[in-house]
Protein backbone atom coordinates (compact mmCIF):
# COMPACT_ATOMS: atom_id res chain seq x y z
CA UNK A 1 0.00 0.00 0.00
CA UNK A 2 2.88 2.70 0.83
CA UNK A 3 4.45 1.53 -2.16
CA UNK A 4 1.38 2.86 -4.67
CA UNK A 5 1.65 5.91 -2.60
CA UNK A 6 5.09 6.24 -2.97
CA UNK A 7 4.76 5.91 -6.79
CA UNK A 8 1.77 8.06 -7.13
CA UNK A 9 4.01 10.79 -5.29
CA UNK A 10 6.91 10.45 -7.85
CA UNK A 11 4.93 10.33 -10.50
CA UNK A 12 3.35 13.27 -9.49
CA UNK A 13 6.25 15.06 -8.55
CA UNK A 14 7.20 14.40 -12.38
CA UNK A 15 4.73 15.56 -13.67
CA UNK A 16 4.96 18.87 -11.91
CA UNK A 17 8.35 19.23 -12.32
CA UNK A 18 8.36 18.61 -15.81
CA UNK A 19 5.44 21.01 -16.24
CA UNK A 20 7.10 23.84 -14.50
CA UNK A 21 9.91 23.07 -16.92
CA UNK A 22 8.01 23.46 -19.89
CA UNK A 23 6.44 26.81 -18.83
CA UNK A 24 9.45 28.21 -18.19
CA UNK A 25 10.80 27.73 -21.47
CA UNK A 26 11.61 31.03 -23.35
CA UNK A 27 9.96 31.18 -26.87
CA UNK A 28 12.02 33.42 -29.43
CA UNK A 29 9.98 34.88 -31.83
CA UNK A 30 11.28 34.05 -35.21
CA UNK A 31 11.58 38.16 -36.48
CA UNK A 32 14.11 38.30 -33.42
CA UNK A 33 15.70 35.06 -34.35
CA UNK A 34 16.73 35.63 -38.05
CA UNK A 35 18.07 38.90 -38.85
CA UNK A 36 18.97 40.57 -42.68
CA UNK A 37 16.27 38.75 -43.95
CA UNK A 38 16.53 38.90 -47.66
CA UNK A 39 14.47 36.97 -51.16
CA UNK A 40 16.64 34.60 -53.14
CA UNK A 41 17.38 36.10 -56.20
CA UNK A 42 18.98 34.87 -59.53
CA UNK A 43 18.48 31.20 -58.16
CA UNK A 44 18.14 29.62 -61.53
CA UNK A 45 21.21 31.10 -62.71
CA UNK A 46 23.51 30.29 -59.51
CA UNK A 47 22.05 26.82 -60.00
CA UNK A 48 23.10 26.24 -63.78
CA UNK A 49 26.45 27.04 -62.99
CA UNK A 50 26.87 23.64 -61.09
CA UNK A 51 27.76 20.29 -61.86
CA UNK A 52 26.24 17.70 -59.79
CA UNK A 53 27.91 14.27 -59.37
CA UNK A 54 28.37 10.98 -58.28
CA UNK A 55 30.92 9.63 -56.24
CA UNK A 56 32.35 7.44 -53.80
CA UNK A 57 34.40 8.60 -50.72
CA UNK A 58 37.83 6.74 -50.23
CA UNK A 59 37.13 4.79 -47.26
CA UNK A 60 40.53 2.99 -47.34
CA UNK A 61 42.70 5.35 -47.06
CA UNK A 62 40.44 7.72 -44.87
CA UNK A 63 39.26 4.54 -42.84
CA UNK A 64 39.42 6.96 -39.51
CA UNK A 65 37.03 9.06 -41.03
CA UNK A 66 34.33 6.75 -40.93
CA UNK A 67 32.92 8.19 -44.19
CA UNK A 68 29.91 6.46 -45.82
CA UNK A 69 30.60 3.47 -48.12
CA UNK A 70 29.06 2.97 -51.35
CA UNK A 71 27.39 5.54 -54.07
CA UNK A 72 27.25 9.63 -53.09
CA UNK A 73 25.25 12.12 -54.98
CA UNK A 74 26.64 15.74 -54.36
CA UNK A 75 28.77 18.54 -55.65
CA UNK A 76 32.25 19.49 -55.43
CA UNK A 77 33.15 21.77 -53.12
CA UNK A 78 35.38 24.21 -55.68
CA UNK A 79 32.32 23.88 -57.80
CA UNK A 80 30.18 25.04 -55.35
CA UNK A 81 32.69 27.94 -53.54
CA UNK A 82 32.20 30.69 -56.07
CA UNK A 83 28.14 30.57 -56.03
CA UNK A 84 27.21 29.78 -52.78
CA UNK A 85 30.08 30.24 -50.21
CA UNK A 86 27.92 30.02 -47.13
CA UNK A 87 27.23 26.48 -48.19
CA UNK A 88 30.67 25.61 -47.58
CA UNK A 89 31.80 24.89 -44.20
CA UNK A 90 34.85 23.56 -42.53
CA UNK A 91 34.15 20.01 -41.13
CA UNK A 92 36.39 18.59 -37.59
CA UNK A 93 36.77 15.50 -36.34
CA UNK A 94 38.55 13.66 -33.77
CA UNK A 95 40.22 10.44 -34.32
CA UNK A 96 42.14 7.90 -32.51
CA UNK A 97 45.79 7.71 -33.72
CA UNK A 98 47.39 4.75 -31.19
CA UNK A 99 47.33 4.56 -27.34
CA UNK A 100 46.03 7.50 -25.63
CA UNK A 101 46.82 10.12 -28.48
CA UNK A 102 43.58 11.63 -30.96
CA UNK A 103 44.37 13.99 -34.12
CA UNK A 104 41.65 16.22 -35.83
CA UNK A 105 42.05 16.32 -39.33
CA UNK A 106 39.84 19.17 -40.97
CA UNK A 107 38.09 18.97 -44.34
CA UNK A 108 35.74 21.69 -46.37
CA UNK A 109 32.41 19.85 -47.13
CA UNK A 110 29.13 21.28 -48.73
CA UNK A 111 25.95 21.39 -47.28
CA UNK A 112 23.46 20.56 -49.66
CA UNK A 113 20.53 20.86 -47.30
CA UNK A 114 20.52 24.75 -47.42
CA UNK A 115 20.43 24.31 -51.55
CA UNK A 116 16.53 23.30 -50.95
CA UNK A 117 15.94 27.19 -50.49
CA UNK A 118 17.61 28.17 -53.56
CA UNK A 119 15.35 25.09 -55.42
CA UNK A 120 12.46 26.42 -54.14
CA UNK A 121 13.38 30.43 -55.55
CA UNK A 122 14.10 28.60 -59.11
CA UNK A 123 11.37 26.84 -59.11
CA UNK A 124 9.27 29.58 -58.69
CA UNK A 125 11.39 31.93 -61.03
CA UNK A 126 11.08 29.29 -63.61
CA UNK A 127 6.79 29.05 -62.69
CA UNK A 128 6.97 32.98 -63.57
CA UNK A 129 8.77 32.62 -66.99
CA UNK A 130 6.24 29.66 -67.67
CA UNK A 131 3.48 32.44 -66.85
CA UNK A 132 4.56 34.92 -68.60
CA UNK A 133 5.34 32.40 -72.06
CA UNK A 134 2.16 31.22 -71.31
CA UNK A 135 0.54 35.04 -72.03
CA UNK A 136 2.30 35.31 -75.42
CA UNK A 137 1.81 32.15 -76.79
CA UNK A 138 -2.12 33.09 -76.15
CA UNK A 139 -1.98 36.81 -77.66
CA UNK A 140 0.32 35.11 -80.78
CA UNK A 141 -2.71 32.70 -80.95
CA UNK A 142 -5.28 35.68 -80.68
CA UNK A 143 -3.72 37.22 -83.55
CA UNK A 144 -3.23 34.64 -85.80
CA UNK A 145 -6.83 34.18 -85.92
Amino acid sequence: MKYKILVKTAVFGLVLTTSAMSVSAQKINEKELKVNVDKISTATQQLKNLEPVTFNYDTKKFNYLELPTGGQYGFLVSNVLPEFPQMVTEVSKQYNAGKNDSKVVKYNEVQSENLIPVLVAAIKEQQAEIELLKKELNLLKEKSK
